[in-house]
């Protein structure tokens, strides 16, 4: 089948627009239009665009409703040369420039939310390697970053999730487990989940996959399927690290519970000891979606890995019976439909990252926009909550994008998640 060709953009005259043009401009900070690519759909836009005293514009005809108006006969006066100040545009004007404003502060705020998570990277790094050199010192050192992390949830408001880039090898691991240690909290606290509970599920997170130590890196950094022993190898992280756990001075209940649990599912069709619901405490069953979660995000591979979108789908429509349903209802609460690092299309086909979620409306996200003529530094964030004409219309994945897309989006296989503002298969 012989493939059309696309209809190459024309420059018009404002005096040529209409309502269902489809129209681009020129240098995204010389207009006052939220894109520089948009299809007018009323008199308003219309009349905005007219107002600007612009000589010529873009037209696409391939995503368009309509044709341009005849061009102007050449006997007809000329329009004014400064075209009279319309409010409305004057709004749009303030209204953009206090987006960029709200956007230098939120890139302020994630990179020092990506310093503080690196940071605590290397002290979760740190007090895992040191752990039973110096038990005490070190645990007592995890409950300090625990504590912290508990204490920032449970003030802040809202949670920012960022991404960050992936670390292969054994300095997955480390992302991991501080991963699912913020999921974890974050669970916990939509849940309602007392300071004491919060801090013995977060001491368990971080610490759910020390019996690691003793499964071989040729079995942990396998990229090929597993034979049937070395399956049998892995699922046995969980038993080495409840009998290493026994051996840390006054680790909570609750946190053991964790170590031996957060492979558990309610179907009965988990490792170690394959618990069904009755027999699974509640720190085990949230820490067992927030592994799941990750693990899903984030595998060895990456071309294994699932979009945050895709996981969450599969957790809630193909293995519902696994999890907990309340604690699943509050985790989709949490991440929302789209969750953070999405790569979503809205419906006046802009592309966007998912980069945060709003509690009350699900299908609102915030996202980082893609606009080839904003220049990447200064792209813009757009809350759905604040454009009830623009929705979400189906989601991407990474492999789709262009390069350019790609990379000024960033998106990445790893989602990190801190409050402010694994990578192993089977993690």
């Amino acid at each position: 089948m012989k493939a059309t060709m696309s209809a190459p953009e024309q420059k018009i005259s404002p005096a040529q627009l209409r309502v269902g043009l489809h129209i681009r401009l020129d240098g995204w900070m010389e207009h006052p239009f939220l894109f520089s690519s948009f299809k007018i759909r009323n008199e308003k836009q219309l009349k905005a665009l007219q107002s600007l005293g612009l000589e010529t514009l873009w037209w696409l005809p391939d995503r368009s409703d309509a044709t341009p108006l005849p061009p102007p006969a050449l006997d007809e006066p000329a329009p004014q040369s400064t075209p009279a100040v319309d409010p409305e545009v004057e709004a749009m004007w303030r209204e953009k420039k206090a987006r960029r404003e709200n956007l230098a502060r939120q890139r302020e705020a994630y990179g020092r939310c990506e310093k503080q998570f690196n940071a605590s990277v290397g002290r979760v790094k740190s007090l895992l390697r040191n752990l039973f050199a110096r038990p005490q010192e070190t645990l007592e050192q995890a409950r300090e970053v625990v504590a912290e992390l508990v204490d920032s949830l449970l003030a802040e408001k809202d949670v920012l999730l960022h991404l960050m880039s992936a670390k292969s090898g054994d300095e997955g691991a480390y992302y991991h487990a501080l991963n699912v240690t913020m999921l974890a909290l974050m669970l916990g606290r939509e849940a309602g989940l007392s300071v004491a509970e919060m801090r013995a599920l977060g001491l368990g997170a971080l610490l759910h996959d020390m019996g690691k130590e003793r499964v071989p890196s040729q079995i942990l950094l396998k990229k090929t399927p597993w034979t049937a022993a070395e399956r049998t190898f892995y699922q046995q992280h969980v038993v080495y690290g409840v009998e290493m756990a026994l051996k840390l001075p006054d680790l909570p209940p609750g946190a053991l519970e964790v170590i031996a649990q957060h492979h558990e599912t309610l179907d009965g069709g988990g490792f170690p000891n394959k618990l069904t619901a009755n027999r699974i405490g509640r720190l085990g069953r949230i820490v067992a979606i927030a592994n799941t979660y990750d693990d899903y995000c984030n595998r060895l591979n990456p071309a294994e890995a699932m979009t945050p979108a895709e996981a969450l789908a599969r957790m809630f429509k193909r293995e519902r019976e696994k999890f907990d349903a309340e604690f699943l209802q509050h985790f989709i609460r949490c991440l929302g439909v789209y969750p953070p690092g999405s790569i979503v299309q809205l419906s006046n086909d802009a592309i966007g990252l998912v980069v945060n979620v709003n509690a009350g409306k699900l299908l609102h996200p915030t996202l980082l926009l893609y606009d080839a003529t904003v220049p990447k530094e200064e792209a813009l964030m757009l809350d759905l909550d604040d454009e009830p004409d623009l929705s979400v219309a189906r989601t991407l994945h990474p492999s789709s994008l262009t390069r350019e897309i790609h990379e000024y989006l960033s998106p990445r296989s790893r989602i990190s998640y801190y409050p402010e503002g694994g990578t192993e298969r089977g993690a």
